[in-house]
């Protein structure tokens, strides 16, 4: 078979013919274009200002944890003396392996998983970091599901926390109408009392003990409300678990929604969701500061927190309630 005779017009200098030479260019443009492509398909996005990965670690320093969970672990755990063991965890563990994970994170530019692609042995921390965050996440969603239900329940008058449902305990009470007995009022100013060598901090705690069997103990409504219409409980397990409540699931949708669209597209959208995130929650501490140095009794809780117990310091439960 007779090979086609190149035109000598199309031939170049280097001897190929001008088609091979297209020919290679097309290849070396495709190649160039899918390169380019897949650098871009494995370029990680940037922060789109170094303000927002300040506020970033700020919105994950402070969280709901230390407008709810904090101030009752410090009550339970020697109140202002729970500062101290909290304090030495906290720059002792919580701190460094926090700046730590931050600088390898911002060093290597990947995840929680492939960043341990530098000592693929230790792979499986970053999967359990994964796992946990999981795992904590589905735990606050359904407080902020239950939040959610209660900012739209607070626009009702009046508050149906504040009032008592026939249909939950006859020993209910309105919240802040608990009635005092006489011998009560005697024995106990309000805050702090001591009866037969048994400290009791609050009124309702001194109704309902034992020190006086003859009365009936009560349940304010706030707590009912809770029980009874926001979780619905029932009073034995024979009963099930019922229904699920249509209002906490609306708030869970809610809840779920926002986180999506907080990081759907990664630190783009986390960044500026972090200037809301880094700042409102002091509002809310301060809000909630103000609400709570007016209510009466809070000096007697101010004291109990500067006056701490100290012997709760060597107490276990006291550093592992630090550690978490």
């Amino acid at each position: 078979m007779e090979i086609p005779h190149e035109n000598p017009a199309f031939i170049g200098d280097d001897g190929k013919s001008a088609r091979g030479q297209s020919r290679a260019l097309r290849n070396s443009d495709k190649e160039a274009k899918l390169s380019e492509n897949d650098s871009k398909k494995n370029e990680r996005a940037t922060w789109g200002k170094g303000v927002e990965f300040l506020f970033s670690c700020i919105a994950m320093s402070v969280g709901l944890g230390n407008v709810w969970r904090f101030p009752f672990t410090a009550l339970d755990n020697g109140g202002g003396a729970f500062l101290i063991p909290y304090l030495i965890v906290l720059f002792l563990i919580g701190k460094p392996i926090y700046y730590l994970e931050m600088a390898i994170g911002q060093f290597s530019s990947s995840g929680s998983v492939k960043v341990f692609n530098l000592c693929p042995a230790m792979k499986g921390i970053g999967i359990g970091q994964v796992l946990s965050i999981s795992f904590v996440t589905t735990y606050y969603v359904a407080i902020m599901g239950m939040i959610v239900r209660y900012l739209f329940d607070s626009f009702k008058s009046p508050l149906p926390w504040t009032v008592c449902d026939d249909a939950w305990s006859e020993a209910c009470v309105a919240s802040g109408t608990m009635p005092v007995p006489e011998p009560i009022i005697e024995i106990s100013t309000g805050v702090s009392s001591v009866v037969n060598d048994n400290t009791l901090h609050n009124v309702s705690t001194l109704i309902n003990a034992s020190v006086m069997p003859h009365h009936t103990k009560t349940i304010s409504s706030a707590e009912l409300y809770f029980i009874k219409d926001v979780l619905r409980e029932k009073d034995n397990i024979d009963d099930g678990i019922g229904l699920p409540n249509w209002e906490l699931v609306l708030g869970l949708l809610v809840s779920w929604t926002t986180i999506f669209l907080v990081v759907h597209r990664g630190v783009k959208s986390s960044g500026k969701a972090s200037y809301f995130l880094a700042l409102f929650p002091y509002v809310i501490m301060a809000v909630l500061l103000v609400r709570a140095v007016t209510l009466p009794g809070s000096a007697d809780g101010i004291i109990f927190f500067i006056k701490p117990d100290w012997s709760k310091i060597l107490d276990p439960k006291v550093w592992y309630a630090a550690v978490t």
